[in-house]
């Protein structure tokens, strides 16, 4: 569906330009040369208004802060006058953006994008949004579950190593406490079989689930799983 624009400008010859000009981007344009002709096209919703201040029957700029309680539609003053106080006062009163004759058309474009864009629903927080899916280990029964829903039974070796993994703090640990982890289990390790166990583990995973575990080697510090996970 095309963004609606309604323009509010006593030039004709400037507002047909600008009408023909965003018609051809494909904007739904309406175009008015004065106040009342504004208040009664905007009986309907338009996405964007572009404001002219001077017109035959009233002010533009007062037309903007009447309207702004009511009206979620973006709004863009576009005016031969560039005094730095009425560029404020129109930004505090209502107005998203604030232009100067003679406009650019293209930038006119740019602006009104902008101002779309800027005006559009909040998109929801991503606080708010479900959690992504999980790698979870059930360490009772020795069992890894992927994202996809895929399962396998690991060993006890590769459930202590996980399990550690886990348990650390950013899920990252170092290979002495790794070592100490599998020494206090009262199972010999040394830092090559850590090393091999990881490398077959993340084969096994892969060819079990289809999918990669995130189990990686992280230099001078240890392992880390660097994907969601959780223990069950």
């Amino acid at each position: 569906m095309s963004v609606s624009v309604l323009i509010v400008e006593d030039d004709v010859d400037l507002r047909e330009e600008l009408a023909d000009f965003l018609r051809g981007q494909d904007y739904a344009v309406t175009d008015v040369g004065t106040v009342r002709e504004a208040e009664n096209a905007l009986t309907r919703p338009f996405d964007l208004l572009v404001l002219d201040i001077n017109l035959p029957d009233g002010n533009g700029f007062e037309l903007c802060h009447r309207l702004r309680p009511y009206l979620r539609s973006g709004i863009v003053m576009c005016t031969g006058r560039s005094e730095r106080e009425l560029r404020i006062d129109s930004l505090k009163g209502g107005a998203d953006a604030y232009l100067v004759k003679p406009v650019d058309p293209d930038e006119l474009v740019a602006t009104l994008v902008s101002v779309y864009r800027r005006t559009l629903p909040t998109p929801t927080p991503l606080f708010n949004l479900p959690p992504p899916a999980q790698w979870r280990l059930d360490s009772v029964r020795t069992t890894l579950f992927s994202p996809n829903g895929a399962s396998l039974v690991l060993t006890a070796s590769e459930t202590l190593l996980l399990t550690t993994l886990l348990n650390a703090p950013q899920h990252q640990i170092s290979r002495l406490a790794l070592l100490a982890a599998f020494k206090a289990a009262g199972t010999a390790m040394d830092g090559r079989r850590i090393e091999t166990m990881t490398s077959r583990l993340r084969r096994k995973v892969l060819d079990s689930t289809g999918q990669q575990l995130p189990l990686t080697s992280v230099y001078g510090k240890g392992y880390s799983l660097t994907d969601h996970a959780a223990l069950v």
